[in-house]
């Protein structure tokens, strides 16, 4: 690639956090609510290492929720900078504005962590990423991204990595969002949406969004991670939230297609 000739490579913020400990006697650990719900397991979250594509409304509420419940790896890609049309719906703040995305949540959730967790801002696209030999190795990636071209990317990329995909995104008149969590050997993105493999356009700048359905349809990612490792209860691969309700929720699973795009993947 030509992107650092002639200027300094950009580097990735990394920060570890620490767990806060109880100060009364008797007082019961930060974990203890989320602890008690039937089939989480903290164990696990604090074993789990995620690679999460994407820094904007949805990855900034996705992220949060990570922290706040303690995963131990959480590294964040992307190549954008905070505007100011961001700062009323995305995890940032005035003294962030023109600077790297990555970077910047990566050093806002690090002050949100309430355990042991380790949070790296890498400030490349997902792709870049690959390209320039980072590691991008994890045990569950979550693409929140606004774009065909790298949703397919990653759907490939994974695939072939045996690792599992949660897919989130929100509608235009930010009334509905869905969550897709890509298995291995199962349906994968390119069996729900065959036709956008091939999609090569990029959005539109300006793209809508808001906080009630980013924040709905983060609560359902975090729901969606937690399942594919624990024993939290799910009967879908495939679920699509409407807030206004004028056509019912949609819970499905989606089944691996002979004609999707990826088959040859499935095959083999």
């Amino acid at each position: 690639m030509t992107r650092f000739i002639g200027s300094p490579k950009p580097r990735p913020a990394k920060y570890i956090t620490r767990e806060i400990k109880p100060t009364v006697t008797g007082e019961a650990k930060i974990t203890d609510r989320q602890e008690r719900i039937p089939g989480f397991s903290q164990e696990v979250l604090e074993r789990l290492s995620v690679v999460m594509i994407g820094g904007g409304g949805l990855g900034g509420e996705i992220g949060e929720g990570l922290v706040r419940k303690g995963v131990g790896e959480l590294r964040i890609f992307d190549g954008d900078v905070v505007e100011l049309s961001n700062l009323n719906r995305q995890r940032f703040y005035k003294k962030d504005l023109y600077k790297n995305k990555a970077r910047c949540l990566a050093k806002n959730l690090a002050r949100e962590a309430v355990k042991n967790s380790i949070i790296i801002g890498y400030p490349f696209r997902f792709q870049e990423a690959v390209e320039e030999n980072i590691d991008v190795s994890c045990d569950l990636a979550i693409c929140g991204v606004d774009n065909n071209p790298t949703r397919a990317y990653v759907s490939k990329y994974f695939y072939r990595r045996e690792t599992p995909v949660v897919f989130t995104a929100v509608s235009r008149d930010a009334n509905n969002g869905y969550v897709f969590i890509q298995e291995p050997d199962k349906a994968c993105f390119g069996c729900l949406f065959p036709n956008a493999m091939n999609d090569t356009t990029e959005p539109c700048p300006g793209v809508p969004a808001i906080k009630d359905i980013l924040k709905a349809v983060a609560g359902l990612t975090l729901y969606a991670v937690d399942s594919v490792f624990m024993n939290r209860r799910r009967n879908w691969n495939y679920k699509e939230i409407f807030l206004a309700s004028f056509v019912p929720d949609k819970a499905f699973w989606v089944k691996r297609k002979d004609n999707c795009p990826l088959y040859g993947e499935h095959s083999t």
